[in-house]
């Protein structure tokens, strides 16, 4: 019972909970700048099509609203996970520990369309609670999002997402 009760604050995203998560989050100094964006979405990999788990690295992250809660993140168009995260409707913000800073950069010019960089990287892969995106294991915070808005820019696309499973 208590686990339930936990779970259900932890997934109101309307609530004052959100808002002390996100500070949480945006007040730690044991965080990496960057995140780790996951996705999983049905992927054109040399002509054939198949369901595809990718991260990527995003630079440029923040929060949009609090109520409701929104998250957003702007993705590079020549990054493959732009399609798949427009495909899927939804992505997982995965903060991670500057102990994990060699992964990052190890993910930071790979492009995991043709390899897997779960795998190489030696992120473990985990189910989210409320989104068919995976996060990342080791993340010390993630963020569930759902895609509320697409914005192109120029080079860039923002997208914007409802946060539905906030972790901290």
């Amino acid at each position: 019972m208590f686990l339930l009760l936990i779970k259900k604050i932890l997934y109101t995203p309307f609530s004052k909970v959100s808002f002390e998560m996100l500070k949480k989050i945006m007040n730690r100094d044991d965080l990496f700048p960057s995140v780790l964006v996951s996705v999983r979405s049905a992927a054109n990999v040399l002509g054939v099509v198949r369901l595809k788990d990718n991260l990527a690295v995003v630079d440029w992250h923040m929060p949009t609203s609090l109520m409701p809660y929104k998250y957003a993140i702007s993705v590079r168009n020549e990054n493959s996970i732009r399609g798949m995260i427009s495909e899927s409707g939804n992505f997982v913000v995965n903060f991670m520990g500057h102990e994990h800073k060699s992964t990052i950069l190890f993910c930071e010019n790979q492009d995991g369309l043709f390899i897997d960089l779960f795998a190489h990287s030696g992120i473990t892969k985990a189910d989210s609670d409320m989104v068919e995106s995976p996060r990342v294991k080791e993340a010390k915070a993630f963020l569930e999002c759902e895609v509320e808005q697409e914005l192109e820019s120029g080079d860039h696309t923002i997208f914007i997402g409802r946060v539905v499973g906030p972790r901290v």
